[in-house]
């Protein structure tokens, strides 16, 4: 815990060990550094079994209900940049992890994969959660670090599939340039994820993919008047679905567009001359090509606009998102669209269409895409039967891994940006995939054939 808001830094601070090995350690001996601390060498014996766990605070007290085994000093985490350090008694380095912006009021986990980094100039430790992912390999770290560290050169591409229930949330960043795809389905959860990850109060691209509650409701929190945001773009597709209609969103969006202070686009003419596609270039190098959706559909899911993101380096990180598109839509994106010519459908990472439903994916769809990840955003208590059986076995079929929001927290995808770079993942807890409280078969027509 790095950063406690119900009691001072000196009163709630507090580190967890974890032995992951297969016989029991005992920590007497061990030693922890900081940045700019003395440290602090542990003299009492404290016995931690294979697989148990050691609570160690900074004051004296029970932490969420438990006593620590410690009370230790000579050490306080900084809540910007930060790093600490665990050592055995011969010096060696066993585990570290490093920060530069922490989450406030949440404990920050970190999972160490393979072996012990080993100490690298300085002792600092070396940055984690950068496990690379090149055609197939899906390796991946569990650092709650990398979800709110920002880009960390001009570069470099990040992508968060933020963890906001049931419903989506996408936070682009590249260059200094912001893009926001949906806000999830409750404003003050998106507001949370604005405040900790720091999101600029200049926003150069809004985009709602389709009009339904899930996706557009924490998007009213970036109008607060209040809060003083600048949007230079926003694009929907303008259908009038009575939620949308009554949530005021619409009203916001055009008294900003009618004084000149944002520029209004419809999905259906993304670029306002006629063309299906209208690109988006970010200040680092990235580009998101925003395509037409499917017209004069009965149905807003498949009114949703489809997303094809390509990072500086286009041979490292591509992304295809589609919102809530389902059958009829994403056939469409990939015959009469011509989408799979230009601008090309195939991309590393897919973002699964409809929170893994059924009706969201077909074998044609993964052939078209062809990606080596898939990433859905869904709540764990759904009563959808998210993630649809029918979707994981599709997914399997093509040997394609899944993350998932609801297990795996926010999902966070990086790339350099330079070429041959790649592009890492880190999730905040779990393994790939992972089935939810709420997975099931579905029995309506649409996957009747799955």
């Amino acid at each position: 815990m790095i950063d406690p808001v119900t009691v001072a830094d000196e009163r709630g601070e507090w580190m967890e060990i974890a032995n992951v090995g297969t016989v029991a350690a005992d920590l007497a001996g061990w030693s922890f550094r900081s940045a700019n601390d003395a440290g602090f060498l542990v003299h009492s014996s404290i016995v931690v079994p294979p697989g148990g766990t050691v609570l160690l605070a900074r004051a004296p007290g029970a932490v969420n209900g438990a006593q620590p085994a410690l009370v230790y000093y000579g050490i306080a985490l900084s809540n910007r940049s930060d790093w600490l350090v665990l050592r055995d008694p011969d010096g060696k380095t066993r585990d570290s992890v490093a920060w530069s912006a922490p989450p406030r009021g949440t404990a920050l986990v970190h999972h160490a994969i393979g072996p012990a980094p080993a100490p690298v100039a300085g002792d600092i430790p070396a940055r984690a959660g950068d496990t690379s992912i090149r055609a197939r390999d899906t390796s991946v770290r569990v650092d709650a670090r990398a979800t709110y560290s920002p880009p960390l050169t001009n570069r470099e591409l990040v992508v968060r599939v933020l963890d906001v229930g049931q419903g989506d949330a996408i936070l682009i960043q590249n260059g200094g340039s912001t893009v926001i795809v949906d806000g999830g389905p409750e404003r003050r959860t998106y507001a949370r994820w604005l405040e900790e990850l720091r999101v600029p109060d200049t926003i150069d691209a809004v985009i709602l993919t389709h009009a339904h509650g899930d996706h557009f409701t924490g998007l009213r929190e970036l109008f607060r008047s209040r809060n003083g945001r600048v949007i230079r773009a926003f694009w929907w597709n303008g259908d009038q679905a009575t939620p949308l209609s009554q949530s005021h969103l619409p009203d916001s969006v055009a008294a900003r567009a009618r004084r000149g202070a944002m520029l209004l686009h419809d999905t259906d003419d993304p670029c306002g001359d006629g063309r299906p596609l209208c690109t988006i270039a970010l200040k680092g190098g990235a580009l998101l090509h925003i395509l037409r959706p499917l017209p004069n559909s009965r149905l807003e899911n498949d009114r949703s606009v489809a997303l094809k993101l390509v990072g500086p380096d286009s041979a490292s990180f591509t992304m295809w998102l589609a919102g809530d598109a389902q059958h009829d839509a994403i056939d469409w994106f990939g015959g009469g669209a011509g989408y799979a010519r230009t601008p090309g459908m195939h991309a590393d990472v897919l973002k699964a269409d409809h929170h893994g439903s059924c009706d969201g994916v077909d074998d044609r769809y993964l052939d078209l895409v062809h990606p080596s990840l898939v990433i859905a955003s869904l709540g764990a208590a759904n009563d959808y039967g998210h993630m649809h059986a029918q979707a994981k076995a599709a997914y399997t079929r093509h040997g394609i891994p899944w993350y998932r929001t609801d297990q795996n927290g926010t999902v966070t995808l990086r790339s350099p940006g330079t070429a041959g770079g790649g592009y890492t993942v880190t999730v905040e807890r779990g393994t790939k995939n992972a089935s939810g409280p709420s997975d099931r078969k579905s029995y309506q027509p649409d996957c009747a054939a799955m």
